[in-house]
């Protein structure tokens, strides 16, 4: 049955990909574009979900333009950090950058719906969503105009699994006395505080090395991030939990974009689309390796029995955000497009 599973979803993620791959395609031979050299950076190494879509953008944009647009790539932190990169795009520093939605949003609240508690029950919801051409410029429409930045693009990673290092979390009463690790969004931690358990906010540079001196006793990531991590050395226990899907935007500055000539604006569209499109198809990948590994390495996974009640509790923060995401109605769009309830 789980092989099964995992061969249905593979299917459906290699369609998705064929089918944004082959949307509108242009012939590069029959263009010439201008020499354009463009910065781009991201806070993350070689291997991530962020480096693996600038990767694949970069070689899109040399190959299609016969070298004429090159892109230089700064990563690991050489640029600092997600949100510098944010304020670099808004200043012209650099004109592009990936980063987690969870550091665009200050910048921009109208992201904050791709990040709504249980807004995708199922991953391949969110492929359907971020496929659909008037929702996202519509929404990088919106982007744009609160913080000078546009996503051209959405990478998507998995869903942010719970880590930690005391007990099994099978119902979410077993989540009482534990100090649980999240990022210092405000969705974030009141989604825990809706689960009566008290968050503690923390920088990820300082996250492993709180999980290591019992500062804290868990996190939630995706599986990629723990086998990256190599988290098995500090928890034991993984839950599958679907509350929160990993996604981020492919940022571009908006100033920049807006001069870029008509042929060469259509060839950065077309790169950033392919780009999340391969990084999809990868991540699906690297996700079930990556959970693979951890098992082997001695964490034990876990399944809700009651995840219906953290959804409810979730899914009944939303009208606190509504006027983050520009309205109720944005949120009823996005769920019909999706066919999801």
């Amino acid at each position: 049955m789980i092989s099964s599973c995992i061969n249905v979803r593979t299917i459906l993620v290699t369609a998705f990909v064929c089918l944004m791959l082959s949307f509108q395609t242009i012939h590069a031979a029959d263009i010439e574009y201008p020499q354009t050299r463009i910065m781009a950076a991201t806070a993350n190494h070689a291997g991530s979900v962020h480096v693996t879509a600038l990767e694949k953008f970069a070689e899109i944009l040399e190959q299609e333009s016969k070298g004429n647009v090159t892109v230089t790539l700064f990563t690991g932190g050489s640029k600092g950090d997600e949100l510098d990169n944010v304020k670099q795009l808004r200043t012209g520093e650099l004109q592009v950058a990936a980063v987690a939605t969870s550091d665009l949003a200050p910048f921009a609240p109208s992201a904050t719906i791709t990040v709504l508690p249980y807004l995708f029950p199922e991953i391949e919801k969110a492929y359907t969503l971020f496929e659909n051409n008037n929702f996202i410029t519509e929404l990088g429409d919106r982007v744009a105009a609160e913080s000078l930045t546009r996503p051209l693009g959405w990478m998507i990673s998995d869903y942010r699994s719970l880590t930690n290092s005391k007990k099994p979390i099978t119902r979410i009463a077993d989540l009482q006395g534990l100090k649980i690790r999240v990022p210092e969004v405000p969705i974030q931690l009141e989604l825990f505080r809706s689960w009566e358990v008290e968050p503690h906010p923390l920088a990820w540079s300082e996250t492993v090395n709180a999980l290591e001196q019992g500062v804290v006793d868990g996190q939630v990531n995706p599986h990629s991030v723990n086998r990256d991590q190599k988290l098995w050395e500090v928890q034991k226990y993984v839950t599958d939990l679907h509350h929160m899907l990993w996604v981020g935007p492919l940022l571009v500055s908006e100033r920049w974009y807006q001069n870029l000539e008509p042929n060469l604006k259509a060839l950065i569209d077309r790169a950033a689309r392919k780009a999340v499109a391969h990084q999809w198809q990868w991540a699906d990948e690297q996700n079930r390796l990556a959970l693979q590994e951890c098992l082997d390495n001695g964490m034990q996974i876990t399944r809700l029995s009651d995840e219906h009640e953290w959804k409810a509790r979730a899914r009944a923060l939303w009208p606190r955000f509504y006027r983050a995401v520009g309205g109720k109605e944005n949120i009823d769009r996005a769920l019909e497009i999706m066919n999801t309830p």
